[in-house]
């Protein structure tokens, strides 16, 4: 995820909300989420 260049299917006839998309976006939250991962100690609570 954090090496993608692109976004999979973004484009208007694969997906009808293609604008909405942002890779950049998307990479900072899996950092920020994967930053955190030493925290994951329970999947369901």
């Amino acid at each position: 995820m954090l090496e993608a260049t692109e976004v999979p299917a973004c484009n208007e006839m694969q997906c009808g909300w293609a604008a909405s998309h942002s890779l950049e976006g998307a990479q900072e939250l899996a950092k920020a989420l994967l930053e955190k991962r030493s925290e994951w100690t329970e999947v369901f609570a």
